[in-house]
């Protein structure tokens, strides 16, 4: 077997796993804290949002220290940071342990998700790079999938604390995966304290057109995904429309599968076609979807319009960061993936926020029709800026 494509089996075994274990925990969090937590409503929600806030903040100087430090030392302690979080999760009963147990979770997982991105765009050149960045994301997913499935049967059978012990299991054995990775192909350059504060040169390098656009895309995509329909579709399906909780579950279910082949085939055809030619397929797809779950109530015609949905996300989210490695010098790789990230993050912060505000400014029930015209209108903008982005297509390693 070839070097890289070890350093890549290993890496999508440990990316599985460690979205398999975020998983289990993920759909029962909220309940858990709400359930066996005595606390006010102000601590609840900085226990549930927690983690997505440090993993927003660490992305950034993660990306940063990959491009000095060895990938292998980062991703083995980010392991670590995960297993602990896990387990405080377990044993704690104190609203503040709690909060900063996920915290330490957070900045394990940004640890994980930013440098194994930059690692897999490092293991291929771009002739090819997007066909395995996207698998690498598509066989996340499917973990992530698999791990929110078993953490509800868990949770609905022994309850929801022994959730985090099989997570802390599922860590232990991601720990044991990634400790085989080896990091090879990595070019370091000296560290140095002055070193980790990017010069002004790296950093003209790095903010190019491409990576800008491409930040401000995931942005404005995670903003959607996360309050418009992680927030306010649930809400919509079930409260407005009197869908059931099984019926709601097979429209998910049905946007995850489409999320999986986005990813999967979106950066394989973004090899042949072109970066841009498929990502702005991919929006062209997602407004359409909204623009139709806009206009119809009917369960029926929801089953394609979600699919449809899940497969321009998929394709957004396994493209774009192909689209990044391509336009940076392998030496700047990982802050690039680290800035991306943090806007990755700041839309999933920023989104139900925004998209819950619209709903309680018109209202429902047209508040949600609005929310969806306005989540159309906005991949519309992302595929005009999409237009604007020049797409490097001589060989890059």
């Amino acid at each position: 077997m070839k070097p890289e494509t070890r350093e890549y089996v290993l890496m999508i075994i440990g990316g599985t796993l460690t979205m398999f274990a975020g998983g289990i925990v993920q759909p029962v969090f909220a309940q858990f804290v709400s359930w066996e937590f005595s606390a006010p409503i102000f601590l609840v929600g900085l226990a549930v949002s927690g983690y997505f806030v440090v993993r927003m903040i660490a992305e950034f100087p993660i990306g940063v220290l990959s491009d000095k430090v060895a990938l292998r030392k980062l991703l083995i302690a980010g392991r670590f940071f995960g297993i602990v979080g896990a387990v405080a999760c377990y044993l704690t009963s104190d609203i503040w342990v709690l909060i900063v147990a996920r915290a330490f979770w957070g900045l394990g997982d940004a640890s994980f998700f930013c440098i194994g991105m930059t690692y897999v765009g490092s293991l291929f050149p771009n002739t090819s790079r997007g066909r395995y960045i996207g698998i690498f994301q598509a066989v996340e997913l499917t973990g992530s999938l698999l791990g929110q499935t078993g953490g509800g049967f868990i949770a609905s059978a022994i309850g929801i604390r022994p959730d985090f012990i099989v997570a802390t299991a599922v860590g232990v054995a991601a720990l044991g995966v990634v400790l085989l990775i080896r990091g090879s192909g990595q070019q370091l350059k000296p560290l140095s304290l002055s070193s980790l504060l990017p010069s002004g040169a790296v950093l003209r390098g790095v903010l190019n057109r491409t990576l800008v656009a491409c930040c401000l895309i995931n942005f404005v995509c995670m903003t959607m995904n996360n309050g418009l329909m992680g927030t306010l579709m649930p809400l919509y399906a079930t409260g407005e429309l009197a869908f059931s909780l099984a019926g709601y579950g097979v429209l998910v279910s049905l946007s995850t599968v489409g999320n999986v082949l986005g990813s999967l085939f979106g950066g394989a055809m973004s090899d042949r076609l072109g970066r841009r030619r498929v990502l702005a397929g991919g929006f062209v797809i997602g407004a359409l979807s909204l623009i139709g779950l806009a206009l119809t109530t009917s369960f029926d015609a929801m089953l394609p319009l979600m699919f449809l949905n899940g497969l321009f996300w998929g394709i957004v989210y396994g493209v774009t960061p192909a689209f990044i490695a391509d336009s940076v010098p392998g030496e700047s790789r990982g802050m690039a993936i680290g800035t991306y990230r943090t806007f990755f993050d700041f839309g999933g912060v920023a989104g139900p926020i925004l998209y819950s505000s619209l709903l309680t400014f018109v209202a429902p029930p047209f508040g949600y029709v609005a929310a969806f015209f306005v989540g159309a209108a906005t991949l519309v903008l992302n595929l005009l800026l999409v237009l604007q982005i020049r797409e490097r297509t001589r060989p890059q390693v």
